[in-house]
């Protein structure tokens, strides 16, 4: 196989595998967003769980068993919707930002085969650098 099928090859994985992060990326932020989204309609609705306010008007020890088991039950869809949310969202972000890196290290890639190109079309005076170029490429087509 000469050079030019060669970086041919890199070229086409390379844009295969960027295409591929993109749209990884891309889903995980529409993720990211639908799980906010669905966190602050959720911190929105457990509001809800401490109205009305009923220590004035409702006396008593059952009114004390109502709102203690009121107040667990917020403090629990809060926690949900809090910390486990944004756990949730962290881990999503750290997905983000690995595939970043590694759109990074694509894109890296990418210029060392544009390079090679380059070299290539410079002919026999550049073939020792566009060998060393396009070994250090080989790995992608793995």
């Amino acid at each position: 196989m000469d050079y030019s099928d060669t970086l041919q090859k890199i070229h086409g994985v390379l844009s295969h595998k960027a295409a591929e992060l993109e749209e990884q990326i891309a889903r995980l932020e529409r993720a990211k967003r639908d799980v906010e989204r669905e966190q602050n309609l959720g911190i929105e609705e457990i509001r809800q769980i401490l109205r009305p306010n009923l220590n004035e008007s409702w006396t008593g020890s059952r009114a004390a068993d109502f709102d203690e088991a009121r107040d667990e039950a917020h403090t629990a869809m809060y926690r949900i919707f809090t910390d486990e949310y944004d756990r949730y969202i962290h881990k999503i972000d750290l997905k983000i930002f690995a595939l970043d890196a590694e759109k990074g290290a694509v894109q890296a890639a990418s210029w060392s085969a544009d390079r090679a190109d380059f070299l290539m079309e410079k002919g026999e005076e550049a073939v020792d650098a566009l060998h060393s170029t396009i070994n250090g490429l080989k790995g992608w087509l793995k």
